[in-house]
């Protein structure tokens, strides 16, 4: 039995983490690097396994940095299962949809300004939305805490990770020679306190463990000063008249921003002012969450909210933008509004459009809600450049750029540190994933600290032994 690492170590984005036990060669998710984009191409299309030879894929969540790479996957000749939570098919099916449509539409807006420029510099899309139909026919959705045989000697079970609807943590029970052992990975572990999620569940006798370090060098904002921050962004915007642009995770963060106004505007905290979704595939999510709201994923407090003011993603200040024609049409509407468009690090979709026509502007805010990767053009404009290029053309910044780490959807070190105490007995090895070389450093200090040493991070490419 052994463990490999092809993406999402070292990194934040391009999860992919192979398992070979008892003949059986099972892929734990398969996701989309994000970055600068010569450097995206060359890794995403780079798969150091064959395709073919994988039996099954077991997925954590629908964040593309998690399945966004399963279209291409497919396209290599993968003719497996695909398995995850039935929220995460219902999500993945729009997230890969729009992953191909975006693909396909940036590629070809970015190939037609550059012909404009007399540039012969051209690119192609990963995968078209063909291939991500295709891809969906091989999605198996099970339920959370029943386990699933993938042969006489291997089986997995999902638990909930907390973390975004439909997100589970896998655990792999493997019969060996030895006696039984058991894989967990954690996928993207949610926080103990959450808006929206109910909180993870502590496994017992994990024998190794795969944990996510994104926030492993820091604690998040308190939860409930969330109201506070808005308040103070959302007040300045109807002062000066100027639009907040929020580059938003599609996927779960949307929706906790949606809640938040809807409830600050129902208690009269702040003005009704214009709020725009714009991005069909949000738009497609929330309403998969409606559909699933009374689903194992939310936390009880949000249910009884819910059930006493109805829909909370359904109120008038809302307005869900669907038409392209509707979205340039929001460049030349005045301010106050807010707008809430995919996707959350800044690298492709239509919150491109709105930073290209606003970033100029000194009455502009763009307000940073999730971790930005290194090397994504959010990174870049949350570190404070002056010029950024966008659809490779030069802008000038101008607009003021904040960052609420408070929505974080992440366990944090403190989080982190729980969830790993709490483990009874200790695991074999602790592997940290899913995080830039400092925060898993400063995990494994602080691990030290706590008598817990047998941790590694590893790189790409690097395979451990199982026993």
């Amino acid at each position: 039995m052994k463990i490999g690492f092809y993406g999402g170590v070292g990194e934040v984005t391009g999860s992919r983490h192979l398992l070979e036990a008892e003949g059986l060669r099972v892929l734990l998710d398969c996701g989309l690097f994000q970055g600068h984009r010569a450097e995206a191409i060359a890794k995403n299309k780079r798969t150091p396994f064959d395709p073919k030879t994988l039996d099954a894929v077991l997925l954590s969540h629908a964040h593309v940095d998690h399945c966004g790479n399963l279209p291409l996957l497919v396209k290599n000749g993968f003719t497996g299962s695909i398995h995850c939570t039935d929220a995460t098919r219902d999500i993945s099916q729009v997230m890969l949809l729009d992953s191909a449509h975006l693909q396909e539409h940036d590629a070809e807006f970015f190939n037609k300004i550059h012909a404009r420029a007399g540039d012969p510099e051209r690119i192609e899309p990963l995968y078209g939305e063909e291939d991500a139909k295709a891809c969906l026919g091989f999605f198996r959705s099970q339920p959370y805490e029943t386990w699933v045989p993938l042969s006489d000697k291997v089986r997995f079970r999902f638990h909930n990770a907390g973390h975004v609807l439909g997100s589970a943590m896998i655990e792999v029970e493997v019969k060996t020679a030895k006696g039984v052992r058991r894989v967990f990975f954690t996928g993207d572990l949610g926080r103990r306190k959450s808006l929206l999620m109910a909180p993870p569940a502590v496994p017992k006798n994990v024998d190794y463990l795969l944990i996510e370090s994104t926030y492993g060098d820091r604690d998040h904002d308190p939860i409930d000063r969330v109201e506070s921050i808005m308040r103070t962004v959302i007040d300045r915007a109807v002062a000066e008249k100027g639009k907040i642009l929020i580059p938003s995770f599609a996927l779960e963060r949307t929706q906790e921003i949606i809640f938040i106004l809807e409830k600050m505007i129902r208690h009269r905290q702040i003005p009704a002012i214009p709020i725009y979704v714009d991005s069909p595939m949000a738009v497609n999510i929330t309403e998969i969450f409606r559909r699933h709201l009374d689903g194992f994923s939310f936390s009880p407090e949000f249910k009884d909210y819910a059930a006493k003011v109805g829909d909370p993603f359904d109120f008038k200040a809302i307005r869900y933008v669907r038409s392209v024609d509707e979205s340039q049409a929001l460049n030349s509407k005045e301010g106050p509004m807010i707008i809430l468009s995919a996707s959350g690090m800044c690298e492709g979709g239509r919150i491109l459009h709105h930073l290209r026509n606003n970033l100029d502007k000194d009455a502009t805010t763009i307000l940073m809600v999730g971790y930005q990767a290194e090397g994504t053009l959010g990174r870049r404009l949350q570190e404070g450049a002056r010029k950024v290029r966008i659809f490779g053309m030069e802008h000038a910044v101008w607009a003021r750029v904040e960052t609420l780490q408070t929505f974080s959807a992440h366990a944090d070190q403190a989080d982190l540190m729980w969830f790993m105490k709490s483990l009874t007995p200790r695991p074999r090895t602790i592997f940290l994933v899913h995080g830039d070389p400092s925060d898993r450093a400063a995990l494994t200090a602080r691990l030290k600290t706590e008598g817990i040493t047998r941790v590694e991070c590893p790189e790409y490419g690097d395979s451990f032994e199982l026993a």
